[in-house]
């Protein structure tokens, strides 16, 4: 009897094991950069915080209609400012100003939102190839030092080749466990942005960091800011306003304070607008020189690991034939991890460029 209790004992804590190892089990996400971006934006608190400012904008514009269609009567002045104010409809402009600027905003902070995991969904694709990249250099680091093992046990080798190639197993492992710890930094920061609670995660991204080549009319890209970007509304809304205020203030002579407060409101207003467009077409300018800058260097770095993977086929002939020692070998193959490195950072320094320049052409961020 006692046998059998304790078998059926056994038998449930087998079971309540293997569900917690289960549920402890590390979840994998396979998304595309798309589907990345839409499991960011789903139930995102910062959207429906945006969706309630523009419905308060509504019922606001709502309200400022029915108080200009219920003034009536004589209006008498100063006192009666704010009331010619709303009869001029100064108020309903400001309130449809209030219901687009709300709706821009909340299309800018969603272009925020995809650009930010755009970012992280490619950092850590580069994190990932790098990772399997410095791991491939320390197998063949390991089969080499297990050469110089081989051929220091025949006296083909000296005790120094043997030391370097240890080295070079040292150098290796040390830059796995770099590239290991910086995969597991953007990992968790690409959690954050998709709302991934889970204490671990894994990723299996579909999108590569491919590139085409870009070709813009700088031009007509800094006449689409002027039209599309939030920034650049806001401000001439804000100046257009004002100069409605302005003529209501007419209304109390142009000598009197109100007027001259709300004319020096204006002139700043309209200044900051004009000034502030200068400033972004000289800032898209800057950022297209930043696409032309990554797309040099990305020319210049694939160049680069070309030839270092032509020196290094030439090092692995030369090192059969005794032409060269197996420490040059490995500066050889070193060189190659190195320029493969820089080449997958060019690539994505570039796409990213590019698709920083199209956002700052549009809503802007």
């Amino acid at each position: 009897m006692k046998k059998y209790v304790l078998t059926v004992v056994l038998t449930v804590m087998s079971i309540f094991l293997c569900a917690f190892t289960a549920s402890a089990e590390t979840k994998t996400y396979t998304l595309s950069l798309e589907e990345a971006i839409s499991m960011a934006m789903e139930d995102n608190p910062q959207f429906t915080s945006a969706q309630t400012k523009i419905k308060d904008a509504e019922k606001q514009l709502a309200e400022a209609k029915k108080d200009q269609k219920n003034v009536k009567g004589v209006i008498r002045l100063p006192e009666g400012l704010q009331l010619a104010a709303v009869k001029k409809g100064y108020y309903v402009e400001q309130a449809k100003f209030g219901v687009e600027s709300a709706k821009l905003e909340k299309i800018q902070a969603e272009s925020k939102l995809s650009y930010e995991v755009t970012q992280k969904y490619y950092t850590l694709k580069l994190a990932q190839l790098l990772y399997a990249s410095a791991n491939d250099s320390y197998q063949l680091m390991l089969e080499n030092k297990n050469n110089m093992d081989t051929q220091f046990s025949l006296g083909l080798v000296s005790q120094m080749d043997v030391n370097n190639a240890n080295y070079a197993v040292m150098q290796a492992e040390n830059m796995v466990n770099t590239y290991q710890r910086n995969l597991g930094i953007a990992k968790k920061n690409l959690m954050i942005s998709l709302q991934i609670e889970d204490e671990d995660a894994n990723f299996v991204l579909t999108d590569g960091i491919e590139f085409e080549e870009f070709t813009a009319d700088l031009n007509s890209d800094a006449q689409k800011a002027m039209e599309s970007r939030y920034d650049l509304y806001a401000l001439k809304s804000m100046y257009e306003i004002s100069g409605k205020y302005l003529d209501v203030t007419m209304l109390l002579g142009m000598k009197s304070s109100e007027y001259s407060a709300a004319n020096q409101a204006m002139v700043q207003n309209e200044y900051t607008y004009n000034n502030t467009k200068k400033l972004i077409g000289l800032s898209i300018n800057v950022s297209y020189n930043e696409i032309l800058n990554a797309k040099d260097a990305l020319k210049l770095a694939e160049t680069g690991l070309s030839l270092r993977e032509q020196e290094y086929e030439i090092a692995k002939v030369q090192a059969e034939i005794g032409m060269i020692t197996n420490n040059q070998l490995t500066a050889a193959l070193n060189n190659v991890a190195n320029a493969r490195i820089e080449y997958e950072n060019a690539k994505l320094t570039y796409k990213l460029a590019v698709i920083k320049y199209e956002y700052e052409i549009t809503i802007g961020l």
